[in-house]
């Protein structure tokens, strides 16, 4: 085994963190404390331990347990249990530190022109990163209790399995650089929970283990929806938000509104990272009712990741769409535009007019998709510019005047946001906006 011998009493200035870590985690993982305190490993680095960063951070790992007062008791269980982790990890862990170390090694040397990966070069980076993606999941999945029975398939009854799948195939696939894009992962996992229904009877064990796996699968899933969006990716929340609207009745296409949607896409996101409506003084000077106010639809604060987000909903309703067509339509009709929707042509969808009633005109006003769109941009980014200004200095200047929202002063940093427009159910279109500089954090109260 490739490890460090450190005194017992030696001391680093990572220390804390790593007691801090075991403090909160009984069960401690090697490998899932690398991923949640990747900052933390980053800073660590020096050109002397460069090379065996693996082997310094697993002793200082061992130590910690040894050392801990509340794990004593179990310290052979859990050298056990780590060690094996380590080894059942090897492919991942190489993936972090070949990671960590390139993006020391060109922090550490800048370079006067830029590479330009070959084909080759960025075919392997998509590898490595898919495949790292998809083990951080598996890594979720196998720290519950309930994982056990899906390891390894075996075939009970007489019952032939059409397509048989197991987390011991998924993870010998993972090794072996098998999945080419994250659909590929997504699908081998449904494929077991398809086989655990078909397969099992709904009062048996498995079936009920299958139920409670597939929840935690789905929490798991919106978790890393929200990492990823307040790391400025926005794909994997558009993902989850589509799922959503589709597993929502026919019937409520027609009452579908920015109301309902707002209230499904804050379902989509942590209640201490979400704040709807977020309340901001848009202009000082001017009345209420005539500009003073704005609201933003909903503000997602970064907790531990890398940027604040904005985002600006917008719905376009298919009642709006089809009265364009038919004067007598019903629910079937709806389904069918609906379908038509997502796969048609973006310009042609843009250019598509719809019928939505002005409470400013208090009467049906006709409108593009386009127009929509190109509204909540423009509404997002002056939403942006006042966030960035945090507080109102007096009277008269603009900046957030909402409770629910700590600000305080901070290191120039970047707001991100995105204006979401939702067609029916099966067509979302999204933008960004250009970022914005802030010297401000926030945090939610």
């Amino acid at each position: 085994m490739n490890y460090i011998k450190m005194n017992s009493h030696e001391e680093y200035p990572e220390q804390n963190i790593l007691i801090s870590y075991l403090k909160k985690n009984k069960q401690p993982s090697f490998y899932g404390f690398l991923i949640s305190h990747r900052d933390i490993i980053f800073s660590s680095i020096t050109t002397s331990n460069l090379k065996n960063l693996n082997g310094l951070w697993f002793s200082r790992f061992l130590l910690g347990v040894e050392n801990f007062p509340d794990l004593k008791t179990k310290v052979r269980f859990l050298f056990c249990k780590i060690i094996k982790e380590r080894s059942r990890y090897a492919k991942p862990l190489e993936i972090f530190w070949q990671e960590i170390i390139k993006e020391y090694k060109e922090n550490l040397v800048p370079t006067i022109t830029d590479k330009i990966p070959t084909t080759k070069d960025s075919s392997n980076a998509n590898i490595n990163l898919i495949t790292n993606f998809c083990y951080n999941i598996l890594h979720e999945l196998e720290s519950k209790s309930n994982i056990n029975p899906f390891y390894k398939l075996t075939e009970k009854n007489n019952k032939f399995i059409k397509k048989p799948m197991d987390i011991f195939t998924i993870s010998s696939k993972l090794d072996n650089d098998e999945y080419t894009n994250i659909e590929e992962f997504e699908k081998d996992m449904h494929l077991i929970f398809h086989n655990c229904y078909t397969y099992n009877n709904t009062d048996s064990k498995i079936y009920q283990k299958k139920e409670l796996m597939k929840m935690q699968d789905n929490d798991i899933n919106s978790t890393l929806a929200y990492k990823n969006l307040v790391a400025g990716n926005i794909i994997l929340f558009i993902k989850n938000l589509k799922t959503s609207l589709l597993s929502r009745s026919q019937m409520s296409l027609f009452s579908m509104n920015e109301h309902v949607l707002q209230a499904i896409i804050e379902g989509l996101l942590p209640q201490k990272y979400r704040i709807p409506e977020l309340s901001l003084v848009m202009n000082g000077k001017k009345q209420k009712g005539s500009g003073l106010f704005g609201y933003l639809d909903i503000f997602v604060v970064k907790g531990v990741g890398d940027y604040n987000i904005s985002l600006e909903l917008k719905y376009v309703s298919l009642v709006g769409l089809i009265k364009k067509q038919k004067d007598e339509y019903g629910a079937n009709d709806l389904e069918d535009l609906d379908k038509t929707l997502e796969k048609e042509n973006e310009k042609l969808l843009l250019n598509r007019p719809y019928l939505f009633w002005s409470k400013e005109h208090n009467k049906m006003k006709q409108i593009t998709i386009s127009e929509t769109l190109e509204k909540g941009i423009n509404q997002l980014r002056s939403y942006m510019n006042v966030i960035a200004d945090g507080k109102p200095a007096d009277y008269f200047s603009s900046g957030i005047f909402d409770k629910r929202v700590k600000i305080t002063k901070s290191n120039p940093n970047e707001l991100k946001g995105f204006v979401i427009l939702v067609i029916g159910f099966r067509r979302i279109l999204w933008r960004p906006v250009e970022e914005v500089m802030t010297n401000y954090s926030y945090n939610k109260v």
